[in-house]
């Protein structure tokens, strides 16, 4: 059996996980990949600080990375930090020191992800990111390997787990948007600054990663039309639920010909949907294509031991790598030329709600249905243009408040 070191940066709380399921899974690791994996050096920013998991009597706690990074006996790093600039630091310099890197970090995967899979691949060692995308969900090697040979037509997901908590508390226990987040806090669903989640900006770059495995073409995240869940109204939740529907945030990513058509934000997910099923902080991927037809794959997005699985999954294929004498394959190899564009402009059924009105604001659409009370008034449109959709919002809100959300399923390209 070959014994393969292994260095971590971070133990929060992906770090911790997977050092508690290398301990947990040893035994079975060592059988399925005939490797025992040693853990010899962790680096931590303090070493003082209070930890719920129990290190390996042979591992060495430091606050000096470098230490880590720079080990000749260390083949693979697994990075956790969580930052941007000092994990891009710390990886370069773990691949040009030629050891195999392992990380979870969507955020700059998703600004420098193809950049450092390039230089990986030159320094012939593995850049492996299985638990960037939907964590303990195998989403990336699905589409890498099992789908590899299947065109793929589109992808649409709900892949952050806040967002998903905070919109399936809005609903199913009638919360604001406010108590809702402030209990994704304190349950430690949410971060302290939770912007990137709500915001629709972690989708975003998730989306970019998907769309790499399944189109060949990574998308600047900085450059597609995102929408968050934070304006959305109470009237707007209670509208899609009387009209069979509910409101998820999701990414999608749609081929057509030459063209690739993306969309994060909002949607109303009718109640049939396989996707409006997904509730908590569970993600899901689903996946159209023209061998399968349609595929979803649902799990739980993030958590220690769901991510710190997904990374064990890549530090098998690592040390199998290392052992074959094979490193430096690329993750993924498919690449297309394909053209950016936004769904948001094309045709498709809108939820339109109108503040302080109870009765239909305009005639000159048809209306598949509508709801009012009081204090506003709610109709799906047919399958609508966006200029059309432009004129009847510049229409009602000369004199009334009003926004609108797209149905997901309506798209006519």
């Amino acid at each position: 059996m070959r014994t393969i070191k292994i260095g971590l940066l971070g133990l929060g709380t992906v770090g911790g996980g997977v050092v508690k399921l290398l301990q947990e899974h040893a035994a079975k690791i060592e059988q399925t990949t005939n490797v025992h994996f040693i853990l010899k050096r962790v680096a931590v920013a303090h070493l003082n600080k209070p930890r719920k998991v129990s290190l390996p009597d042979e591992t060495i706690l430091t606050d000096q990375i470098d230490e880590v990074l720079n080990d000749p006996e260390i083949q693979i790093i697994v990075e956790t930090m969580g930052t941007i600039n000092r994990a891009r630091q710390a990886i370069v310099q773990a691949i040009y020191n030629h050891k195999s890197v392992i990380t979870a970090n969507k955020d700059l995967l998703a600004i420098d992800g193809p950049k450092l899979a390039q230089l990986a691949k030159s320094r012939h060692v593995d850049f492996l990111y299985e638990a960037s995308v939907a964590g303990g969900i195998p989403i990336l090697r699905v589409l890498s390997s099992s789908l590899v040979t299947d065109q793929i037509t589109q992808v649409s997901g709900i892949i952050n787990g806040t967002a998903n908590y905070i919109l399936s508390a809005m609903v199913s226990d009638n919360l604001s948007y406010d108590k809702a987040l402030m209990n994704a806090q304190q349950k430690g669903y949410a971060e302290a600054n939770p912007v990137n989640d709500v915001k629709g900006i972690d989708a975003a770059n998730k989306l970019s990663i998907l769309s790499q495995f399944a189109f060949g073409k990574a998308l600047d995240p900085t450059n597609l039309n995102v929408r968050g869940i934070d304006q959305l109204t109470s009237a707007q939740l209670a509208s899609a639920k009387q009209f069979g529907y509910t409101i998820k945030l999701l990414a999608i990513a749609k081929r057509l010909s030459n063209r690739l058509y993306t969309f994060v934000g909002p949607s109303l997910v009718d109640n049939n949907d396989q996707l409006a099923q997904v509730n908590g902080v569970q993600n899901a991927v689903a996946i159209e294509s023209n061998a399968l037809g349609s595929s979803v794959y649902t799990g739980p997005g993030a958590g220690a031991k769901p991510t710190a699985n997904s990374i064990l999954s890549d530090l098998a294929a690592a040390a199998n790598d290392i052992l074959d004498y094979d490193c430096g394959n690329a993750f993924n190899n498919y690449h297309s030329e394909l053209n950016p564009c936004t769904l948001t402009n094309a045709p498709q059924s809108y939820l339109i709600t109108v503040y302080d009105r109870s009765t239909r604001p305009v005639d000159t659409i048809d209306w598949q249905i509508e709801t009012s009370n009081n204090h506003y008034w709610s109709g799906l449109t047919p399958v609508i243009s966006h200029k059309k959709l432009n004129s009847l919002l510049e229409t009602i809100g000369n004199d009334f408040a009003v926004n609108y959300l797209p149905v997901y399923g309506t798209v006519k390209l």
